[in-house]
């Protein structure tokens, strides 16, 4: 399987690391060169997309997509994680959080907001990670970032302060956290016991496969599905001479007399060259995938 290049929507389960993911893929490929798309946190379950052979090319422009989630949250009680992995650090008693309570302060917390990541992250830390120096109880400061939430909507009041949400944001966001803030806004404690992602750029959770159906059916999916709502170029051979050697053309070298919509694909003898984009007028790799 060492020419497979393609991507498995993986439903990453419960406790299980992105890494502990791609461990599998691969002993189940018997591959080396395969990569998750954006790290999904131990305690969170759902979409984690895989790239397999050159598909990891893809990393960078994956990273940086629109995630959905839908999360349990329990409002009165704090952990030190933030979900129901953490020890229990406090509870407020007579707590009683009503719909009306949480739908007023969500407004506050869309559009462009800064968020202070969870310290129990893989995020690096002077070469460290977060969480190992969490857990050896050394302190800390990890910086605020720019994070966008497109939408939260609270689906439903499951019992006393636990509430389910459907949340829309922009790479980077911690859910954890999110709702640990708007909990403060309200006036009391959270932690999130149920996070699961239910879309990650193009890939859905409708046609992700647990570990089981994906080794009942080893099968990735090819690149030029996964971007079937992109424009497609197909290039002759005298063309392949040069994009295939990393050589800038235009779009009238390509032959292309209209606008399209940039990124776009470039396919030779059937197959996926790679995705580009326009710089200066000419073509310039996103991602290079071909095999020469």
């Amino acid at each position: 399987m060492s020419n497979l290049k393609g991507f498995v929507n993986i439903i990453k389960p419960t406790g299980m690391t992105s890494s502990d993911v791609v461990c599998k893929v691969k002993k189940i490929l018997h591959m080396k060169k395969v990569g998750h798309l954006g790290t999904l946190d131990p305690a969170a379950s759902g979409v984690l997309p895989v790239a397999v052979g050159k598909a990891t090319k893809f990393f960078d422009y994956f990273l940086s997509k629109e995630k959905k989630y839908t999360a349990v949250v329990r409002f009165g009680i704090q952990t030190d994680t933030l979900d129901s992995f953490g020890n229990i650090t406090r509870i407020e008693d007579n707590v009683d959080i009503s719909e009306d309570k949480i739908k007023k302060v969500i407004p506050e917390f869309l559009g462009e907001i800064e968020q202070y990541p969870p310290k129990f992250s893989a995020l690096k830390v002077g070469g460290k990670k977060a969480y190992e120096l969490a857990r050896e109880g050394i302190e800390f400061e990890l910086k605020p970032r720019k994070i966008t939430i497109h939408s939260i909507a609270l689906r439903e009041k499951t019992e006393k302060n636990t509430f389910v949400f459907d949340v829309h944001c922009s790479a980077g966001t911690y859910i954890r956290t999110l709702f640990s803030d708007i909990a403060e806004k309200i006036g009391t404690i959270a932690n999130v016991p149920v996070i699961i992602r239910t879309k990650s750029g193009a890939f859905n959770i409708d046609n992700a496969v647990t570990f089981e159906e994906f080794e009942q059916n080893i099968s990735v999916i090819k690149i030029e599905d996964v971007f079937q709502d992109f424009e497609m170029v197909d290039i002759d051979e005298n063309m392949a001479k040069k994009v295939l050697n990393g050589v800038p053309v235009s779009l009238d070298d390509l032959g292309i007399k209209k606008v399209i919509k940039m990124p776009f694909l470039i396919k030779f003898n059937g197959e996926v060259v790679g995705l580009y984009e326009l710089k200066n007028n000419k073509t310039s790799a996103i991602a290079y995938v071909y095999d020469n």
